[in-house]
């Protein structure tokens, strides 16, 4: 340090040779050194209102979140179009992750399968269910097998007022089509059925609100996006949309403030 920076502080050479001495330590450390030496004069500028600003881990915690949201999303993106792209192991997943593009109250971790949820479901598909459709509930309770398709239904619960009991306030049917599916009204009326069953079935304590999305590549004209429906009390208790990959991919970069345009290249090479 003295040979390249004569006129260099001694304060300042015993800071540099202490932050090398605690880098050398980790494991890491020489990486980081590596990094530092090639920082140009704005990036430490920036680092260094950072660090002023953040912790270390509160910055890598924010930062985290982000890129794992933009990630699913570009990689829901780059395979909705595929139609090799299975929707079972590779759609649901991801879109199942990325539950808050229908809507901020379903970005909870409160939303989760139970077992109401499973014996309902199970009393209204009855023989169309895979004899395999709840072995994996451990690991996805959210999915259902039905054969020739797949769900991810998932509810919300809440406190009755009078009882004190448990009950499911919301529900959250997802189905999506192959990538490159043409959605038409035969698949929004199969959804409204699951909806008017759920509303119907009786096994439900409580009266939960059913929002049932159906996701596909591309929408037949003159189909209305949303429906409505009503239980035999004439009250409002479900909601089918009809949508496409393209709409929650634009949702999503809306609700990340357009972080994906801003950050430029750095998704481009995300294969799906």
């Amino acid at each position: 340090i003295s040979v390249n920076h004569p006129t260099a502080r001694p304060e300042a050479i015993s800071l540099a040779v202490e932050a090398v001495i605690n880098l050398e330590k980790t494991r890491t450390g020489k990486e980081l050194l590596q990094k530092l030496s090639e920082f140009s004069e704005e990036d430490i500028t920036g680092l260094n209102q950072l660090l002023d600003q953040w912790t270390i881990k509160d910055a890598l915690c924010v930062l985290d979140e982000i890129d794992r949201r933009i990630s699913v999303v570009e990689a829901i993106r780059k395979l909705s179009s595929d139609k090799e792209v299975d929707e079972l192991q590779v759609l649901h997943p991801l879109v199942t992750e990325a539950r808050w593009l229908f809507g901020p109250e379903f970005d909870s971790p409160e939303f989760a399968s139970n077992k109401q949820l499973r014996t309902v479901t199970t009393e209204l598909f009855g023989a169309k269910l895979d004899p395999s459709a709840f072995e994996n509930h451990k690991r996805r309770p959210d999915l259902v097998i039905l054969g020739e398709f797949t769900l991810s239904v998932t509810g919300t619960d809440s406190f009755d007022s009078d009882s004190g009991m448990s009950t499911v306030q919301n529900v959250l049917i997802i189905e999506l089509k192959r990538g490159g599916f043409k959605l038409s009204r035969d698949e929004r009326n199969q959804a409204q059925g699951y909806v008017e069953d759920f509303i119907n079935c009786g096994s439900l304590i409580g009266s939960p609100y059913v929002h049932a999305f159906v996701v596909g590549e591309r929408i037949a004209s003159k189909m209305s996006p949303t429906t409505e429906l009503a239980n035999k009390n004439d009250v409002k208790c479900g909601k089918i949309r009809i949508a496409t990959y393209a709409q929650l991919v634009d949702t999503a970069e809306k609700r990340l403030f357009g972080l994906r345009e801003k950050l430029g290249e750095r998704y481009d090479d995300i294969p799906g």
